[in-house]
């Protein structure tokens, strides 16, 4: 400033004079890395990849150009498709940023089109399974209730019942219950969404009272161990909402077949599976 450096908190003048260098503008496309993915079926046309949680789908502003899906995708293959953009190769669809499962990625401009058709025309079928809070009164359900941006939060969806709330549809089924103290109860939940809004298995679930463990933007704590509610179970340690996408359904985007696909669940919530008690969903 006026031919000196200057602090942060330095205090200008208004005829003050100020010279400064901005920051490299970041390249659109972003780089290949070598990082190991969970690869469950691979052709011409389609990848089909179980996703870690903690790994975003693609770059996104506010959010390091590293470390994403996309730049495993580019390490592990030149041939993506690019029709939905240079910065998001064969990317159709997305999970949260802790949510582990099944992506179905496209190779090619022509799976590309005609994967996004089925995924907007509800043809293709997605199943989750999540660890929740407490244990419901039912062993099955369904949940209408749309949902929308949050007034008070951006990152945040809600129930809302105005003009900006778009219709969302969840059914799920109970599976396993965990833990026999009504405050420490468990349950996993098998969750079928008919619609793919942005966190609507998240928002659904606590809406009836049963939100996600460890879930930091809709639940109660930020990390759980399986020993306290579990006494006699080995310690494990969630760090991460407890949402996996565990099947996916499609036809094949060039010759039509059906397929399914499942990816079994992580290390980190299969201890809280095998430990929980199929007969006390009945």
């Amino acid at each position: 400033m006026d031919g000196n450096s200057c602090r942060p908190s330095q205090r200008i003048r208004t005829d003050s004079v100020i010279q400064f260098e901005p920051p490299p503008t970041p390249s659109p496309m972003p780089l290949a890395e070598d990082h190991q993915l969970d690869l469950i079926h691979q052709d011409d046309h389609i990848l089909v990849i179980s996703k870690e949680a903690g790994m975003i789908v693609h770059p996104a502003p506010g959010q390091p150009p590293e470390n994403t899906l996309v730049n495993a995708l580019l390490g592990h293959s030149e041939q993506l498709s690019s029709y939905g953009g240079q910065d998001r190769p064969g990317i159709v669809h997305r999970l949260d940023r802790e949510t582990s499962g099944l992506m179905v990625i496209a190779r090619s401009d022509e799976a590309h089109r005609e994967l996004s058709r089925q995924f907007h025309d509800r043809e293709v079928s997605k199943e989750y399974l999540a660890l929740c809070h407490g244990k419901p009164e039912t062993t099955s359900g369904e949940i209408d209730l749309p949902l929308g941006r949050s007034l008070t939060n951006p990152k945040k969806r809600v129930v809302r019942h105005d003009k900006e709330g778009r219709d969302a549809f969840t059914s799920w089924q109970l599976k396993r219950v965990l833990g026999d103290q009504h405050e420490q109860t468990c349950c996993w939940f098998h969750c079928f969404p008919r619609t793919g809004r942005t966190h609507q298995i998240r928002v659904h679930l606590r809406a009836i009272g049963h939100p996600i463990l460890c879930d930091f933007l809709y639940g109660r704590e930020t990390q759980a161990d399986l020993a306290s509610v579990s006494p006699g179970s080995p310690p494990s340690l969630l760090e991460r909402h407890g949402l996996h996408a565990w099947r996916l359904f499609l036809r094949h985007p060039i010759s039509q077949e059906p397929m399914q696909f499942e990816a079994p669940l992580p290390p980190d919530l299969s201890p809280w599976w095998g430990a929980a008690d199929p007969g006390k969903s009945s």
